[in-house]
């Protein structure tokens, strides 16, 4: 029973370095891809509404004006995608911190 324990104890130590490890990585690589693309991100949902209000005031035609609505529905399309991402990266840091307690426990309990 005691090699059980020590197992448990064990595994349970080399899954939290490992996760600690995952998440590390997982929080450095979305950092430096936001980073990388950084500033210009923003610059495209703000193009795209410049661009939309542009082409709608010099609407002559209506498909000058479909076009206004599609380059802001895309922007507005992107803005809902970056905070879905958002989310989704604080969902599964949660999730990690989760498993991560888990383990701890396990370790201090075997």
């Amino acid at each position: 029973m005691n090699h059980l324990h020590e197992n448990l104890s064990l595994f349970s130590f080399w899954g939290l370095n490992l996760a600690l490890a995952a998440v590390t990585v997982f929080v450095v690589v979305y950092v430096y891809k936001n980073n990388a693309i950084g500033d210009g991100k923003n610059d495209i949902v703000d193009d795209l509404r410049r661009r939309s209000v542009a082409v709608y005031l010099a609407a002559e035609t209506s498909l000058s004006v479909i076009i206004s609505h599609e380059l802001r529905h895309a922007s507005n399309e992107i803005e809902r995608l970056r905070s879905m991402s958002r989310v989704m990266f604080w969902l599964i840091i949660a999730m990690n911190t989760v498993v991560i307690g888990l383990l701890l426990i396990g370790y201090k309990t075997f």
